[in-house]
């Protein structure tokens, strides 16, 4: 029963179609011909444009080039002579360091000649025979070569424990970092959080530079105590067998050896000392970008001071991150207008520099996009900075005189065809297949029109190739 009714409603339908369709071609004006009730459309005549093609693009102004300045001396900085922002040139004074290890590298000097005249002396011993009185004072020198020594492995030891455990705060502290910029990353926290867990690593890796400065001075001392201590030894049996020629010749021929190291110590300590560099010097002329120490930090080998770079224009890149489905129409070369909420309304100039040759994944606000990076130069001065934002639109071709109508004139007939609805001069509509090339803002290049085709603005679903229809002056 229920299909019986459905098809019977189906009948109705289709009958009431015909029927209005009838009535529609039967029903003129008398004047034009055209069903009183046909639909009126409005249409336009194609239009003669240059269509520009665009790939958008946004990105980050950086540096080419940029200085890191490494310390060449390890030791505690007395006077940061520059700020973030000065101009440097060439050669211009930048740090300078407290002298107070070069001091106890002299102390160290000075330990290291007494050990070469005791060696002297040792050697001159073995020739005479041994004293209660000098047995005894090479008993005495022996404890306190051997004192001194379990006083400075005291000492490491302490030091080791303390440095162990600012490596454990470290740690922590980096984890905390590492999760603190994931959550601003992702726009969780403020700026400010993030710097302040940065600075707690940072002020963390000073204490353990200080720690290890300290504890790299007092292991300085500790070959020194132990070649006391060998040579006291070596001089106390020296005493006791000056009495025996062979046994002398042997003590001597130690002594000789011990003249030997302590020259060999000295020599060192003369080149750490002749190396040591009081002040830090600039190697490039630039703008000081970051300063990553401050006085009263030590210095460590391989940590970076400062960075400086040439701030001009000459030293910009413009890097931009192109989706990889909009990359296939970009090459080097091609020209790029540049744009910034730095510079306010103004447009400047530039070329594609360089397009890298792999694509890459890369979070793009909330998903993750693969992109190609591609390189911008500046074509001529302009006001951008070294980290402003901006925009770039890539022009990747452009089609001078041609024939274009309105974006919403055209209809997809699915499995890549497009066509737009004709208005004929009997009023009715005829399908016309197109090709679409290049769009700019509301208009689209259509190869299959002609300049006098009267193009359907707007096309509805109710329109049909062989409809009879109203044409209603063009929108000017």
């Amino acid at each position: 029963m229920k299909k019986a009714v459905i098809a019977i409603i189906i009948v109705i339908a289709v009958g009431g179609f015909i029927f209005f369709n009838i009535r529609n071609v039967s029903q003129t004006e008398n004047e034009s011909g055209i069903p009183r009730n046909a639909l009126p459309v409005h249409w336009a005549y194609p239009e003669v444009q240059t269509i520009v093609s665009r790939v958008s693009a946004r990105g980050n102004v950086e540096l080419r080039d940029r200085t890191i300045v490494f310390p060449t001396t390890q030791a505690r900085i007395l006077t940061v002579h520059v700020s973030v922002g000065d101009e440097v040139k060439e050669g211009d004074l930048l740090i300078t360091y407290d002298d107070e290890i070069l001091e106890t590298m002299e102390d160290q000097l000075a330990q290291a000649r007494l050990a070469l005249r005791s060696a002297e002396l040792g050697l001159a011993a073995t020739r005479f025979g041994a004293t209660d009185t000098e047995i005894l004072a090479a008993d005495n020198a022996i404890e306190q070569a051997r004192a001194g020594i379990a006083n400075i492995e005291a000492q490491l030891d302490q030091m080791d424990l303390q440095i162990a455990q600012a490596q454990d705060n470290i740690t922590t502290a980096r984890n905390t970092l590492s999760n603190t910029q994931f959550l601003y990353d992702n726009g969780v926290i403020p700026r400010k959080d993030l710097d302040d867990a940065t600075e707690v690593v940072r002020r963390l890796e000073d204490q353990l530079a200080i720690i290890q400065s300290q504890r790299d001075a007092a292991a300085l001392g500790l070959p020194t105590a132990q070649e006391s201590e060998r040579l006291a030894i070596a001089q106390r049996n020296a005493i006791l067998n000056r009495s025996s020629q062979p046994a002398a010749i042997n003590q001597a021929q130690l002594q000789q050896i011990a003249i030997e190291q302590a020259e060999l110590n000295i020599a060192q300590i003369e080149r750490n000392i002749a190396d040591f560099q009081h002040e830090e010097y600039a190697t490039v002329s630039g703008t000081i970008l970051k300063l990553l120490v401050e006085a009263g930090e030590v210095s460590i080998t391989g940590r970076p001071l400062m960075e400086i770079a040439d701030v001009s224009n000459e030293n910009l890149v413009i890097v931009v991150h192109v989706p990889e489905n909009d990359s296939g129409g970009i090459s080097e070369g091609l020209e790029v207008e540049i744009s910034s909420g730095a510079i306010g309304r103004h447009t400047y100039e530039g070329y594609i520099e360089l397009i890298h040759p792999i694509a890459a994944p890369r979070q793009m606000g909330n998903t993750v996009e693969t992109v190609v990076t591609v390189e911008i130069a500046v074509a001529e001065s302009t006001r951008l900075r070294a980290g402003n934002t901006v925009d770039a639109d890539i022009i990747t071709n452009i089609n001078e005189d041609t024939l274009v109508v309105p974006l919403m004139s055209t209809i997809s007939a699915g499995g890549g065809e497009t066509f737009v609805y004709v208005v004929n001069d009997d009023s009715v509509l005829e399908r016309l297949d197109v090709t679409l090339g290049e769009f700019s803002s509301m208009y689209i290049e259509a190869i299959g029109v002609y300049e006098n085709s009267r193009i359907v603005n707007n096309p509805t679903p109710a329109m049909y190739d062989g409809m009879i229809v109203r044409p209603v002056q063009p929108i000017s």
